[in-house]
């Protein structure tokens, strides 16, 4: 339960606004998450554009796996993620 916490609680702290998505580094998300080696998990299915569908739930989805996963990513650092991970995955607006 203090997990799930941790995702909302964090989560309800970023920015969602189209600032914040502008200000994500894709190339920056890219670096990490080859450094993460995201797709140790993810190589089955890489990532499913279907599900989700909006660049909330990417963020929401990037930061379940930082708490998850003990990345130790910054909020920067996991809008970055999920900006390299719109670019090459999800299209999302």
């Amino acid at each position: 339960m203090k997990k799930v916490f941790a995702v909302i609680a964090t989560t309800a702290t970023l920015s969602f606004s189209s600032g914040a998505f502008a200000s994500g580094d894709p190339e920056a998300g890219k670096a990490l998450h080859h450094e993460a080696n995201c797709l140790q998990c993810h190589a089955a299915q890489p990532y499913n554009p279907q599900k989700t569908n909006t660049f909330e739930k990417l963020v929401a989805a990037v930061n379940f796996c930082n708490v998850n996963l003990n990345t130790g990513w910054f909020e920067d650092e996991v809008l970055d993620v999920a900006a390299y991970l719109n670019d090459k995955y999800y299209k999302v607006k």
